[in-house]
């Protein structure tokens, strides 16, 4: 070997060498933080750790909604090269779900750099997977979200999006950020090709799981009204039904229905009506319903007293050029009637007398016009007239249920305020809110908005609603064995800017136990092909739901009323009326629609008595009562239940201010 070419051999080798020492002196010391930098990133990963989502329960801590660990796979292609590496995992993914092995390949031989396996795979097919370790199979925790119950409060406790992460509507929106908790990380360092080697305990944390949330619903309530209202759709060939039942002392819900209803877990499979919380966001004209309130409004301001006849015109009355009619026709009622039978005529002439102020006054603080505030999306405010912007005829009309729309929630609100001593409340339906090592976070309880009425007038509604039920247009919601209270409403619907002839808006609301409320519930039914009036449609509905109820829960009476504590219980409300009408002087005497038979009344010229005796015999105490003094007969009437003798004997002619004495027995059943 010449000297020139080891020299030109060395000199090579020196520049190498010097390029070497060039790029390692560009590595180690002038990009030193840029490489280091690049390493940390590529091989200690922070991976997200979602955290579990809260759950959300009933009152008594039935779980409504949660959370599952489903599991999903996906293939790193850049890893996973080799044939005999994709035929493993097809193999065992084959065995595991059940799939072809084709099926596998094929996403395996994708030209993508990442493939999803498997989605939200169960926690079983997980255990299989547990010990088959492929470099590039990746496992990834994935939460789906729960309904055990499919459609139960479903409108109430909402949903998740698709991807299982934020709530869209319900409980689940509302309190989205309670629920959703922290995601937590774990630093984990890899090597050259990804693989795990450890994990960096100092900068790992763990996830903080979402607070859970207590609703003031009571499954079983709940299921009750949803089978009840499905039922009277079928029963009754109506649209749709809304129900919703509150605590009227707390203001707390019990129990919300829209049927037709959705099920969360397949919500993309419903329509938007569907999935929409009808109780909150639709509004209707409450019809008959609405005529408690007004009623409420003439007793607290003293404009009319209980037991004072009104002319109600046999039925039909024209007033500023609207003809108002009546269901049931009668030619006078006492103003505690005028509700029980649910009077056009007797409510709008009484309506009279309330200034318009105080009109629209009194309807504002029931809470009509405004949102009640519950903690759900989408509320409406319903629509209420101000007085500037009444009609001649407006108030009229409003005192029987048109012109003004209302919620259902609302409504029921406002019923609570009338039997529960006089006071709005807000409604609720989040009862607390804990942590999960079951700190409570936050508690609700009843408050407070105002006072509306006094619990005078309080306790003279609710004896008038019992009346309604025992002696007027609620019979259809009676129990043998539960006094209970309420009012019947119907409405003609809305259709293309006029009122149908066919399509109703068929209502009940009431409430029990009558002498100790603990529940309201309004029913609500969209135009019922069979019954139409919410006397025949809804009513019977609630006695239905009332009836279950009590079955169920030992605790929503502290002892189950019989008849004879019923009995007892119509004795003071007939005291009472007793005291109403003895004020009262016999203007005239009313056509009694009930009678038949023996009991019709002849009427003179002068309208006063009939000309003889009519047989009160197993009529009901409450009948007997009423027809003795719109016959202008003194009563002494002793014991409980029907008549079982009289001391004027039947087709005896009469004489005004006689007295009758009437025996009653609590053995015959009372219904």
């Amino acid at each position: 070997m010449s000297r020139t070419r080891v020299l030109i051999i060395l000199l090579v080798i020196f520049i190498s060498f010097g390029a070497l020492a060039a790029k390692l002196f560009e590595i180690q010391i002038v990009n030193h933080n840029k490489f280091v930098y690049s390493a940390k990133r590529q091989q200690d990963k922070p991976s997200s750790v979602k955290a579990e989502r809260g759950l959300i329960k009933d009152r008594d801590g039935m779980v409504l909604s949660y959370t599952r660990d489903d599991y999903s796979y996906y293939a790193h292609l850049n890893q996973i090269k080799s044939e005999k590496a994709k035929t493993k995992v097809a193999e065992k993914f084959s065995e595991v779900f059940g799939k072809s092995k084709k099926h596998y390949l094929r996403l395996l031989n994708s030209k993508k750099k990442v493939v999803c396996l498997e989605k939200k795979a169960s926690k079983e097919k997980a255990i299989m997977l547990r010990e088959f370790i492929v470099e590039g199979l990746k496992e990834i925790t994935d939460f789906t979200r729960i309904y055990p119950y499919k459609n139960l409060a479903a409108h109430t406790i909402g949903y998740v999006d698709k991807n299982n992460k934020n709530g869209v509507d319900g409980i689940e929106k509302y309190f989205d950020a309670e629920l959703q908790g922290e995601d937590g990380f774990l630093f984990i360092e890899r090597d050259v090709i990804g693989r795990t080697v450890t994990i960096n305990d100092e900068k790992s944390y763990p996830s903080i799981p979402g607070n859970d949330i207590y609703l003031t619903i009571k499954k079983n309530y709940q299921l009750i009204l949803d089978d009840e209202l499905s039922k009277g759709i079928k029963e009754y060939e109506a649209n749709s039904a809304i129900g919703v039942m509150m605590d009227p002392n707390t203001g707390e819900i019990l129990a919300i229905s829209n049927v037709p209803s959705f099920d969360p877990n397949k919500y993309n499979n419903f329509t938007s009506w569907q999935r929409k919380n009808r109780a909150l966001t639709d509004t209707y004209e409450p019809g008959s319903t609405i005529k408690s309130i007004v009623i409420a409004m003439l007793l607290e301001e003293k404009l009319a007293r209980s037991g004072e006849w009104i002319d109600t015109e046999n039925g039909v009355f024209r007033r500023r050029g609207a003809l108002i009619r009546d269901t049931h026709k009668f030619e006078r009622l006492t103003v505690r009637g005028v509700l029980e039978q649910s009077s056009n005529v007797g409510i709008s002439k009484l309506s009279d007398r309330i200034p318009e102020d105080t009109f629209y006054k009194y309807l504002r603080n029931f809470g009509f016009g405004n949102k009640t505030e519950i903690e759900l999306l989408g509320e409406a405010s319903g629509r209420l007239k101000k007085p500037n912007d009444y009609s001649r005829v407006s108030k009229s009309s409003m005192s029987y249920g048109y012109e003004i729309s209302v919620t259902p929630i609302q409504l029921a609100a406002a019923y609570a305020a009338l039997i529960n001593g006089g006071n709005l409340l807000r409604p609720y339906i989040v009862k607390k809110i804990t942590d999960r090592e079951n700190n409570t976070i936050l508690e609700n309880s009843a408050f407070k908005l105002r006072s509306v009425i006094s619990n005078a007038t309080s306790e003279k509604l609710k004896q008038f609603m019992v009346g309604v039920v025992e002696e007027g247009t609620g019979r259809n919601a009676r129990l043998d064995d539960i006094l209970i209270g309420g009012k019947t409403g119907t409405t003609k619907k809305l259709v293309d800017g006029k009122y149908s002839s066919k399509n109703y808006n068929s209502s009940f609301i009431g409430f029990f136990p009558a002498e100790n409320p603990q529940l309201v519930c309004l029913i609500l039914f969209d135009s019922p092909k069979i019954g139409k009036y919410g006397s025949q449609v809804a009513a019977p509905v609630f006695k239905n739901i009332v009836s279950r109820i009590v079955e169920s829960d030992v605790q929503i009476l502290k002892s189950k009323k019989n008849k004879e504590t019923k009995t007892k219980l119509l004795d003071e409300l007939f005291t009472e009326m007793n005291k109403d009408q003895t004020e009262q002087s016999l203007l005239k005497t009313s056509n009694i629609n009930s009678a038949t038979g023996d009991d019709r009344i002849a009427h003179n010229g002068d309208h006063r008595l009939p000309l003889s005796m009519p047989n009160l015999k197993n009529k009901s105490k409450r009948y007997a009562l009423n027809l003795l003094y719109e016959l202008g007969l003194k009563a002494d009437i002793e014991g409980s239940g029907r008549v079982v003798s009289q001391s004027i004997k039947p087709g005896t002619k009469i004489k005004a201010g006689a007295l009758c004495r009437i025996e009653c027995s609590s053995t015959i059943n009372i219904n």
